[in-house]
Protein backbone atom coordinates (compact mmCIF):
# COMPACT_ATOMS: atom_id res chain seq x y z
CA UNK A 1 0.00 0.00 0.00
CA UNK A 2 1.18 3.53 -0.77
CA UNK A 3 2.44 5.40 2.23
CA UNK A 4 0.62 8.69 2.90
CA UNK A 5 3.15 11.16 4.24
CA UNK A 6 2.01 14.06 6.41
CA UNK A 7 2.70 17.60 5.23
CA UNK A 8 5.36 17.91 7.91
CA UNK A 9 7.15 14.78 6.71
CA UNK A 10 7.08 15.97 3.12
CA UNK A 11 8.53 19.33 4.14
CA UNK A 12 11.24 17.66 6.20
CA UNK A 13 12.08 15.28 3.37
CA UNK A 14 12.33 18.19 0.95
CA UNK A 15 14.64 20.03 3.30
CA UNK A 16 16.85 16.97 3.65
CA UNK A 17 16.97 16.53 -0.11
CA UNK A 18 18.11 20.11 -0.52
CA UNK A 19 20.92 19.76 2.02
CA UNK A 20 22.19 16.50 0.53
CA UNK A 21 21.92 17.76 -3.06
CA UNK A 22 19.50 14.99 -4.00
CA UNK A 23 18.70 15.25 -7.72
CA UNK A 24 15.36 16.91 -8.40
CA UNK A 25 14.59 14.19 -10.93
CA UNK A 26 14.20 11.49 -8.27
CA UNK A 27 10.86 9.69 -8.25
CA UNK A 28 8.79 7.58 -5.89
CA UNK A 29 7.36 4.27 -7.07
CA UNK A 30 3.83 3.95 -5.64
CA UNK A 31 2.99 0.72 -7.46
CA UNK A 32 6.34 -1.00 -6.99
CA UNK A 33 6.25 -4.77 -6.50
CA UNK A 34 9.15 -6.81 -5.18
CA UNK A 35 9.18 -8.93 -8.32
CA UNK A 36 9.99 -5.83 -10.38
CA UNK A 37 13.49 -5.57 -8.92
CA UNK A 38 14.31 -8.97 -7.41
CA UNK A 39 17.55 -10.46 -8.63
CA UNK A 40 16.83 -13.42 -10.98
CA UNK A 41 18.16 -16.03 -8.52
CA UNK A 42 16.11 -14.52 -5.70
CA UNK A 43 13.02 -14.35 -7.92
CA UNK A 44 13.33 -17.98 -9.05
CA UNK A 45 13.84 -19.33 -5.52
CA UNK A 46 10.98 -17.26 -4.09
CA UNK A 47 8.63 -18.29 -6.90
CA UNK A 48 9.53 -21.95 -6.39
CA UNK A 49 8.52 -21.73 -2.71
CA UNK A 50 5.35 -19.78 -3.54
CA UNK A 51 4.29 -22.45 -6.07
CA UNK A 52 5.11 -25.39 -3.81
CA UNK A 53 3.04 -26.97 -1.01
CA UNK A 54 5.16 -24.91 1.38
CA UNK A 55 2.83 -21.97 0.66
CA UNK A 56 0.31 -23.61 2.96
CA UNK A 57 2.69 -22.90 5.87
CA UNK A 58 2.72 -19.16 5.12
CA UNK A 59 -0.15 -18.31 7.46
CA UNK A 60 1.41 -20.36 10.27
CA UNK A 61 4.69 -18.46 9.93
CA UNK A 62 2.96 -15.08 9.72
CA UNK A 63 0.66 -15.64 12.70
CA UNK A 64 2.65 -18.12 14.78
CA UNK A 65 6.34 -17.35 14.31
CA UNK A 66 6.41 -13.67 13.36
CA UNK A 67 4.44 -12.01 16.19
CA UNK A 68 6.50 -13.27 19.18
CA UNK A 69 9.80 -12.67 17.35
CA UNK A 70 8.77 -9.14 16.44
CA UNK A 71 7.44 -8.41 19.92
CA UNK A 72 10.63 -9.62 21.61
CA UNK A 73 12.81 -7.72 19.18
CA UNK A 74 10.77 -4.54 19.54
CA UNK A 75 11.12 -4.70 23.32
CA UNK A 76 14.87 -5.02 22.92
CA UNK A 77 14.97 -2.14 20.43
CA UNK A 78 12.95 0.08 22.76
CA UNK A 79 15.11 -0.87 25.73
CA UNK A 80 18.56 -0.59 24.18
CA UNK A 81 18.19 1.73 21.19
CA UNK A 82 16.89 5.21 20.37
CA UNK A 83 13.69 5.33 18.35
CA UNK A 84 13.97 7.69 15.38
CA UNK A 85 11.04 10.12 15.20
CA UNK A 86 10.23 13.66 14.08
CA UNK A 87 11.69 14.83 17.41
CA UNK A 88 14.55 12.32 17.72
CA UNK A 89 17.04 12.43 14.84
CA UNK A 90 14.54 14.41 12.70
CA UNK A 91 16.71 14.50 9.57
CA UNK A 92 17.27 10.75 9.73
CA UNK A 93 13.53 10.27 10.24
CA UNK A 94 12.75 12.39 7.15
CA UNK A 95 15.29 10.40 5.14
CA UNK A 96 13.68 7.13 6.28
CA UNK A 97 10.22 8.37 5.31
CA UNK A 98 11.51 9.40 1.92
CA UNK A 99 13.11 5.99 1.39
CA UNK A 100 9.83 4.28 2.26
CA UNK A 101 7.97 6.51 -0.20
CA UNK A 102 10.49 5.76 -2.96
CA UNK A 103 9.80 2.03 -2.56
CA UNK A 104 6.03 2.45 -2.74
CA UNK A 105 5.25 2.56 0.97
CA UNK A 106 4.97 -0.17 3.59
CA UNK A 107 1.96 -1.10 5.70
CA UNK A 108 2.45 -1.30 8.60
CA UNK A 109 5.15 1.32 8.53
CA UNK A 110 8.44 0.07 9.99
CA UNK A 111 10.11 1.74 12.95
CA UNK A 112 13.72 2.88 12.87
CA UNK A 113 16.16 2.59 15.79
CA UNK A 114 19.75 3.71 16.33
CA UNK A 115 21.93 1.46 18.49
CA UNK A 116 25.43 1.95 19.83
CA UNK A 117 28.05 0.00 17.92
CA UNK A 118 31.57 0.97 16.78
CA UNK A 119 30.99 -0.82 13.47
CA UNK A 120 28.83 0.64 10.67
CA UNK A 121 25.98 -1.79 10.13
CA UNK A 122 22.20 -2.15 9.75
CA UNK A 123 19.68 -4.97 9.94
CA UNK A 124 16.01 -5.93 9.98
CA UNK A 125 13.98 -9.05 10.72
CA UNK A 126 12.39 -8.83 7.24
CA UNK A 127 8.95 -9.99 8.35
CA UNK A 128 6.14 -7.61 7.47
CA UNK A 129 4.05 -8.47 10.47
CA UNK A 130 2.73 -6.15 13.13
CA UNK A 131 6.04 -4.56 14.17
CA UNK A 132 8.53 -4.31 11.30
CA UNK A 133 11.72 -2.40 12.06
CA UNK A 134 15.13 -1.33 10.85
CA UNK A 135 18.16 -0.82 13.10
CA UNK A 136 21.20 1.25 12.16
CA UNK A 137 24.32 1.56 14.25
CA UNK A 138 25.71 4.77 15.69
CA UNK A 139 28.92 4.32 13.69
CA UNK A 140 26.96 4.29 10.45
CA UNK A 141 24.88 7.36 11.33
CA UNK A 142 27.94 9.32 12.48
CA UNK A 143 30.36 8.21 9.76
CA UNK A 144 28.32 7.94 6.57
CA UNK A 145 26.92 10.84 4.59
CA UNK A 146 23.17 11.42 4.67
CA UNK A 147 22.84 10.00 1.16
CA UNK A 148 24.92 6.90 1.98
CA UNK A 149 22.90 6.31 5.13
CA UNK A 150 19.71 6.51 3.09
CA UNK A 151 21.15 3.94 0.69
CA UNK A 152 21.68 1.56 3.62
CA UNK A 153 18.13 2.25 4.81
CA UNK A 154 16.88 1.47 1.31
CA UNK A 155 18.74 -1.85 1.35
CA UNK A 156 17.12 -2.90 4.64
CA UNK A 157 13.69 -1.76 3.45
CA UNK A 158 14.27 -3.97 0.41
CA UNK A 159 14.39 -6.98 2.72
CA UNK A 160 11.01 -5.93 4.12
CA UNK A 161 9.45 -5.31 0.70
CA UNK A 162 10.65 -8.74 -0.44
CA UNK A 163 9.71 -10.38 2.90
CA UNK A 164 12.93 -12.38 2.77
CA UNK A 165 12.68 -13.77 6.30
CA UNK A 166 9.25 -15.20 5.52
CA UNK A 167 10.32 -16.99 2.36
CA UNK A 168 13.64 -18.11 3.85
CA UNK A 169 11.73 -19.61 6.78
CA UNK A 170 9.46 -21.52 4.43
CA UNK A 171 12.46 -22.67 2.43
CA UNK A 172 14.09 -23.94 5.63
CA UNK A 173 10.90 -25.85 6.49
CA UNK A 174 11.08 -27.46 3.07
CA UNK A 175 14.69 -28.49 3.67
CA UNK A 176 13.78 -30.25 6.92
CA UNK A 177 11.05 -32.23 5.14
CA UNK A 178 13.42 -33.65 2.53
CA UNK A 179 14.11 -37.39 2.69
CA UNK A 180 17.32 -38.28 4.58
CA UNK A 181 19.24 -39.33 1.48
CA UNK A 182 23.03 -38.91 1.12
CA UNK A 183 23.91 -35.45 -0.12
CA UNK A 184 20.33 -34.16 -0.23
CA UNK A 185 20.60 -32.08 2.94
CA UNK A 186 23.92 -30.57 1.89
CA UNK A 187 22.57 -29.69 -1.54
CA UNK A 188 19.50 -28.03 0.00
CA UNK A 189 21.65 -25.97 2.36
CA UNK A 190 23.88 -24.90 -0.52
CA UNK A 191 20.83 -23.69 -2.43
CA UNK A 192 19.60 -21.83 0.65
CA UNK A 193 22.92 -20.01 0.96
CA UNK A 194 22.91 -19.11 -2.73
CA UNK A 195 19.39 -17.74 -2.26
CA UNK A 196 20.46 -15.62 0.72
CA UNK A 197 23.31 -14.15 -1.28
CA UNK A 198 20.98 -13.41 -4.20
CA UNK A 199 18.62 -11.65 -1.78
CA UNK A 200 21.42 -9.22 -0.94
CA UNK A 201 21.68 -8.35 -4.63
CA UNK A 202 17.93 -7.67 -4.64
CA UNK A 203 18.25 -5.31 -1.70
CA UNK A 204 21.19 -3.48 -3.24
CA UNK A 205 18.80 -2.83 -6.13
CA UNK A 206 16.24 -1.51 -3.65
CA UNK A 207 18.89 0.87 -2.32
CA UNK A 208 19.46 2.09 -5.87
CA UNK A 209 15.72 2.61 -6.37
CA UNK A 210 15.78 4.85 -3.29
CA UNK A 211 18.88 6.92 -4.06
CA UNK A 212 18.63 6.60 -7.85
CA UNK A 213 22.38 7.17 -7.83
CA UNK A 214 24.60 4.11 -8.29
CA UNK A 215 27.68 5.94 -7.03
CA UNK A 216 26.05 6.66 -3.66
CA UNK A 217 25.03 3.03 -3.14
CA UNK A 218 28.43 1.78 -4.25
CA UNK A 219 30.17 4.17 -1.87
CA UNK A 220 28.07 2.85 1.00
CA UNK A 221 28.84 -0.77 0.06
CA UNK A 222 32.57 -0.09 -0.23
CA UNK A 223 32.64 1.67 3.13
CA UNK A 224 30.78 -1.21 4.77
CA UNK A 225 33.30 -3.62 3.24
CA UNK A 226 36.36 -1.64 4.30
CA UNK A 227 35.09 -0.59 7.72
CA UNK A 228 36.39 2.90 6.99
CA UNK A 229 34.38 6.07 6.48
CA UNK A 230 37.07 7.76 4.38
CA UNK A 231 36.08 8.89 0.84
CA UNK A 232 36.25 6.16 -1.80
CA UNK A 233 36.65 6.07 -5.59
CA UNK A 234 33.94 3.91 -7.13
CA UNK A 235 35.58 3.75 -10.57
CA UNK A 236 38.80 2.49 -9.00
CA UNK A 237 36.84 -0.17 -7.12
CA UNK A 238 35.09 -1.27 -10.31
CA UNK A 239 38.53 -1.61 -11.89
CA UNK A 240 39.48 -3.74 -8.88
CA UNK A 241 36.42 -5.90 -9.61
CA UNK A 242 37.64 -6.46 -13.17
CA UNK A 243 41.10 -7.26 -11.80
CA UNK A 244 39.56 -9.83 -9.46
CA UNK A 245 37.68 -11.51 -12.31
CA UNK A 246 40.84 -11.66 -14.43
CA UNK A 247 42.89 -13.07 -11.55
CA UNK A 248 40.24 -15.66 -10.79
CA UNK A 249 40.03 -16.71 -14.43
CA UNK A 250 43.81 -17.16 -14.61
CA UNK A 251 43.89 -19.20 -11.40
CA UNK A 252 44.23 -22.97 -11.46
CA UNK A 253 41.22 -25.20 -11.18
CA UNK A 254 42.34 -26.16 -7.67
CA UNK A 255 42.45 -22.51 -6.56
CA UNK A 256 39.02 -21.79 -8.07
CA UNK A 257 37.58 -24.88 -6.39
CA UNK A 258 39.01 -23.93 -3.01
CA UNK A 259 37.79 -20.38 -3.45
CA UNK A 260 34.28 -21.65 -4.12
CA UNK A 261 34.36 -23.89 -1.06
CA UNK A 262 35.51 -21.07 1.19
CA UNK A 263 32.62 -18.92 0.03
CA UNK A 264 29.98 -21.67 0.08
CA UNK A 265 28.77 -20.86 3.60
CA UNK A 266 28.80 -17.08 3.19
CA UNK A 267 25.44 -15.36 3.73
CA UNK A 268 26.49 -12.29 1.74
CA UNK A 269 28.12 -12.04 -1.69
CA UNK A 270 31.67 -10.77 -1.96
CA UNK A 271 31.68 -6.96 -1.74
CA UNK A 272 33.49 -6.81 -5.08
CA UNK A 273 30.66 -8.80 -6.67
CA UNK A 274 27.98 -6.60 -5.12
CA UNK A 275 29.38 -3.35 -6.52
CA UNK A 276 29.92 -4.87 -9.97
CA UNK A 277 26.42 -6.38 -9.98
CA UNK A 278 24.90 -3.06 -8.90
CA UNK A 279 26.76 -1.26 -11.70
CA UNK A 280 25.30 -3.67 -14.26
CA UNK A 281 21.76 -3.20 -12.93
CA UNK A 282 22.14 0.60 -12.89
CA UNK A 283 22.98 0.49 -16.60
CA UNK A 284 20.15 -1.91 -17.48
CA UNK A 285 16.92 -1.25 -19.34
CA UNK A 286 15.09 -2.93 -16.45
CA UNK A 287 16.17 -0.18 -14.07
CA UNK A 288 15.21 2.51 -16.55
CA UNK A 289 11.75 0.96 -17.06
CA UNK A 290 11.10 0.86 -13.31
CA UNK A 291 12.01 4.54 -12.88
CA UNK A 292 9.92 5.50 -15.91
CA UNK A 293 6.81 4.42 -13.99
CA UNK A 294 7.60 6.68 -11.03
CA UNK A 295 6.08 9.89 -9.81
CA UNK A 296 7.99 13.01 -8.77
CA UNK A 297 8.89 13.20 -5.09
Amino acid sequence: MQLLLSAACVAAASALSATTQTPSTRVKLPNLKAEAFRHPLDKDATAAVQRSPLRFFETAVRTGLAPPLEQMTRLDNLATGVKVTERQYPELYASFQEAIACLGGLDPEPELFVKSDPRPNAYTLALRGGAPFVVVTSALVDGFSAAETQAVLGHELGHLVCEHSLWFSLGSIGSTLLPPLPGVGAAAERLQQEWRRAAEFSCDRAALLVTQDAAVVSEALIKLASGSTRPVDVDAYLQQAREYDEALEKSSRFVRTMQGRMLADATHPLPIRRVAELDRFARSEQFKRILAKGEAL
